[in-house]
């Protein structure tokens, strides 16, 4: 009876396990009876003695026929632990492929506000262009390709709680038709890192007219983002002769857009001539403006700026060009201009000393044929 309690107590820890044959954890296969995992020496030995109680201990290795083993239940458990672990390796690896993304999802477009850089023009969503992509995404159900908003630091009172980083015209066609606007939402991001987000993405859409990119130049720079335009030109990666004939077109008196229809209608290879008939003589480029302004039908942009910029006055009389005078590295020192009337403006690029004013003076007199 003794023996039996014994033996009872040896295959104890194996008589419940599953009926699972040993596996080879590496090839996968199930191992032959001959090459069985042995069973541990304790319970060797307790089979063993149970048997015969009076006999040496020889065998230390048992090779069992069966599957119902506690070596080969471990082993096939183990077996199934690594599989299970490299599930887990392999979706640890798919999230960490999504780490750091953006997150997209349907938000409420009044919830949304338009960024403080904002650079399009109202005029804008008037346009052919906007009426299209309206439709395109009304047809879709939303917009496909996702704007994308920023947090705000704090809920505004009228409920706002994003703000734009770009997709501005794609957010007012999904707040015009009332349904959802898909958006990448970031929690945090810096001023600079906005803008230059924003200039980018407007650039590879390249619906963004020469006058909305002045305005969006000039604002960073007037709130600070950048120390200069060279330095705004180096962050966005621009051509520095772009920034500046955009700026250019951007600080036209309202009258002179104005004259075009549109601020849209403004093109980069006209600025410099703008600039400089505004500077030969402003009183009489307004004065044009404000009368082409007035026409009806108004004429083409290409006609209004042939108009603006002839050197021709009312009276038929030319106008004198302007003269520069400028140092050994080509540097304006002062500028001569004639208006419509021929009064003449003389314009010094530094402030002059007492001593330059009075040679200025001298030559005044000697030019007028009299003294001060």
């Amino acid at each position: 009876m003794a023996n039996k309690d014994l033996i009872k107590r040896a295959f104890s820890v194996t008589a419940n396990l599953p009926a699972t044959p040993a596996v080879d954890a590496v090839a996968g296969q199930p191992l032959p009876l001959s090459d069985a995992p042995a069973v541990p020496t304790e319970i060797a030995e307790l089979a063993a003695q149970a048997v015969a109680p009076t006999a040496a201990v020889a065998p230390t290795r048992l090779s069992l026929g069966t599957p119902k083993t506690s070596p080969g239940s471990m082993m096939a458990f183990m077996t199934e632990q690594s599989e299970v672990h490299r599930e887990v390796v392999r979706l640890r690896e798919q999230v960490n492929a999504f780490d750091g993304a953006d997150v997209a999802r349907r938000l409420d477009p009044s919830q949304i506000v338009a960024s403080k850089w904002a650079n399009r023009d109202e005029s804008h969503f008037s346009t052919e262009v906007f009426a299209r992509l309206k439709q395109e995404i009304a047809s879709a159900g939303g917009n496909v390709q996702p704007i994308k908003v920023r947090a705000l630091d704090s809920p505004r009172a009228e409920g706002a709680r994003w703000e734009i980083v770009f997709g501005h015209r794609r957010h007012r066609a999904c707040l015009e038709l009332g349904i959802p606007v898909l958006a990448l939402i970031q929690r945090d991001m810096p001023d600079a890192d906005l803008f230059v987000e924003m200039e980018r993405e407007n650039r590879e859409r390249e619906d963004l007219s020469a006058w909305e990119q002045g305005v969006m130049y000039m604002r960073a720079l007037e709130h600070g983002l950048f120390p200069s335009a060279k330095q705004l030109a180096a962050a966005i990666d621009r051509d520095m002769g772009n920034i500046s004939k955009a700026m250019a077109l951007a600080k036209l008196p309202a009258d002179v857009v104005r004259a075009f229809g549109s601020p849209l209608n403004l093109q980069f290879r006209w600025a410099t001539a703008l600039k400089d008939a505004h500077q030969r003589d402003p009183e009489a480029l307004l004065a044009a403006a404000r009368e082409i302004a007035a026409a009806s039908p108004m004429p083409s942009p290409a006609a209004v700026f042939s108009t603006l910029t002839a050197n021709a006055n009312k009276s038929g009389r030319s106008a004198t060009s302007p003269v520069e005078w400028k140092d050994e590295q080509g540097k304006r020192l002062a500028l001569l201009t004639f208006d419509r009337k021929g009064r003449a403006t003389v314009s010094f690029e530094h402030a002059l000393d007492e001593g330059q004013q009075r040679k200025l003076t001298k030559v005044v007199d000697s030019f007028l044929g009299r003294k001060t």
